[in-house]
């Protein structure tokens, strides 16, 4: 996808956010099974055709474009906030370490069985 049919955006929004961030982290790989057209979704095609993204190994990447517009962005006051939420809200959501399973139960004996069915009559 090393394509380009609109101009580059004027400046990122959320809908390039997503497919750049996950790209500059190396996230950005084909998942046919997910997205079965283009491997990808329709807004990393679009950040293609923009010339922010370009076919990688396995996956898109950023463009010198993409790159520079990314730095740019998080450098901004808009960026700044938006990255400073995202930081806050993984603090908040991130769970602490799953307690430990409860210890088993003893297996009822079908004589145990039998008795509380004829107690309960």
């Amino acid at each position: 996808m090393s394509f380009s049919f609109e101009q580059p955006p004027d400046e990122l929004t959320w809908y390039h956010l997503g497919p750049l961030l996950n790209a500059e982290a190396g996230r950005l790989k084909y998942n046919p099974e997910q997205y079965t057209v283009h491997g990808v979704s329709n807004n990393a095609v679009a950040c293609c055709w923009a010339g922010l993204l370009v076919d990688g190994d396995g996956g898109l990447v950023l463009t010198d474009l993409g790159r520079s517009m990314l730095a740019d962005w998080k450098t901004s006051p808009v960026g700044q906030r938006w990255l400073a939420d995202q930081t806050a809200l993984d603090e908040e959501t991130s769970t602490p370490a799953a307690p430990a399973p409860p210890a088993p139960q003893p297996v009822p004996q079908p004589a145990d069985q039998l008795d509380l069915f004829g107690a309960a009559l």
